[in-house]
């Protein structure tokens, strides 16, 4: 269902979005860490860490497909706040196309160059590679179906309809984990056995997503591609797939760090790595929630609605990170034991949960003013904070242990220091307004000043 952000209550409006989006990203987090549950418990622990150590390459080519999402989805909400809707077909079928052809070129590419990946740039130990090659590449077959999903699911939050990304990944969770149980308890398969699932839920959940979008947008009238629209989106979405993709490569970097430290480190890593992603996810939402509604309201032309926006969800965000941080630390050792972890893998996975959860209101700050820039098209500068926040802790972390002052820790204790960086640029750049230049179509009939205090008081005008 389309919802425009345009008017009514601020903080509502991004509340209502953020929790379907957090929902939907708990689920996708959930299948990943139960998948990682699953493999830990009935393969073990060599079996967790092979899985581990090839999910960044993963996460490096959906980074792709994410980045090419946010510039169509960009395009997407600031056309729908400025009443475009009769071109919004053609947008979605442009994007559709554009991340359908990017998903099959993706997907060769990972496949041909999965060994140099895992050998070289990871140096994954060799008693490890063989089941890690084997997940990585039956992972790769889903690419073309990640990417088409992505472009459908920005194209719906674009419109304001965050409730449906929702109920795709309740299908794909549920089917993912019982294929899971499948394929890997009853059948055997081992590691492909986890990796075919996988692949069987994207395909679902790609198909149905698609089958939904259709209900509200038929394919446009006469042709179905607009190569200006789509020079756009790239122009919006490659600095943001720049900025994802440097975000993987960061993840890419400290991984091969703590390879370096065998297998039991590998182990704790991935555990710790999968529980901070589910700490991540209403931070994430709140900030995917804001980016949207800032993108409708660049387009509306009420500026002052972002900046009411900005500070309801900072607050909201501050709040629940603090709630989280308290929770995460005092569970921090039931939650790791979960993955079937004992002795030295168990003690670095609980050290690593407490550190992180202990500065996660900076993360905080950072992702909420980051919301704004996204949403109103200055991902350029966006894409040059996420570099500076990756540089710091991939620099960081190697320095401190080249100079023997870090051990397996350097892979996760730098990570506050890149947050607090980015919020710091992103805070500034809000501040100096550059972002207000940024928008791709706007109203030429801006709305008073005065319009933001009336509707946070309650006018729904």
């Amino acid at each position: 269902m389309k919802k425009d952000m345009t008017s009514g209550v601020v903080w509502k409006q991004i509340l209502l979005f953020a929790l379907p989006v957090m929902a939907a990203n708990i689920l996708q987090q959930l299948y990943i860490t139960v998948d990682g549950i699953i493999v830990g418990k009935y393969i073990g622990e060599a079996a967790l860490s092979s899985v581990g150590v090839s999910q960044p390459i993963a996460m490096f080519w959906l980074s792709v497909a994410m980045g090419i999402s946010i510039g169509a989805g960009v395009v997407i909400s600031q056309f729908f706040g400025a009443g475009r809707r009769n071109e919004l077909p053609l947008a979605i079928d442009t994007a559709l196309l554009l991340l359908g052809a990017l998903g099959l070129i993706c997907t060769g590419l990972a496949i041909l160059t999965s060994g140099f990946f895992l050998r070289t740039v990871l140096g994954v130990p060799e008693h490890l590679l063989a089941d890690a090659l084997l997940y990585y590449r039956l992972f790769c077959c889903s690419l073309f179906f990640c990417f088409v999903y992505n472009a459908v699911s920005f194209a719906l939050r674009g419109v304001g309809d965050s409730n449906s990304t929702m109920y795709f990944l309740l299908i794909t969770t549920v089917m993912n984990i019982g294929l899971d149980l499948l394929f890997v308890a009853v059948f055997h398969w081992g590691i492909a056995g986890a990796a075919v699932a996988t692949v069987i839920a994207q395909i679902i959940c790609c198909v149905v997503s698609y089958i939904y979008l259709r209900r509200y947008f038929s394919p446009a009238e006469g042709r179905h591609f607009d190569p200006p629209l789509c020079r756009l989106m790239l122009k919006l979405g490659i600095p943001a797939a720049v900025q994802q993709c440097i975000v993987a490569l960061g993840h890419i970097a400290m991984q091969r760090l703590v390879n370096g430290f065998g297998q039991t480190s590998i182990a704790a890593y991935t555990a710790g790595s999968r529980l901070d992603s589910f700490v991540f996810v209403p931070i994430f939402g709140f900030s995917t929630a804001l980016s949207n509604f800032t993108g409708q309201n660049m387009g509306a032309g009420k500026l002052d609605r972002v900046k009411c926006g900005l500070v309801s969800t900072l607050i909201m965000a501050l709040i629940t990170a603090i709630i989280i941080c308290v929770t995460l630390y005092m569970t921090a050792p039931g939650i790791v034991r979960l993955f079937s972890l004992e002795g030295e893998s168990l003690k670095k996975g609980i050290e690593q949960i407490r550190f992180i959860s202990t500065f996660f209101c900076i993360f905080a700050v950072y992702m909420t003013f980051s919301g704004v820039l996204q949403g109103s098209g200055d991902v350029t500068f966006q894409s040059a904070a996420s570099f500076s926040v990756l540089f710091t802790r991939v620099f960081l972390g190697y320095l401190g242990v080249a100079i023997g002052i870090l051990g397996y820790s350097a892979a996760w204790c730098t990570t506050p220091a890149g947050w607090a960086l980015g919020s710091l640029m992103t805070v500034l750049r809000f501040f100096s307004g550059k972002w207000k230049t940024k928008a791709v179509t706007k109203k030429s009939d801006a709305v008073p000043s005065d319009e933001c205090t009336a509707l946070t008081d309650g006018d729904t005008r």
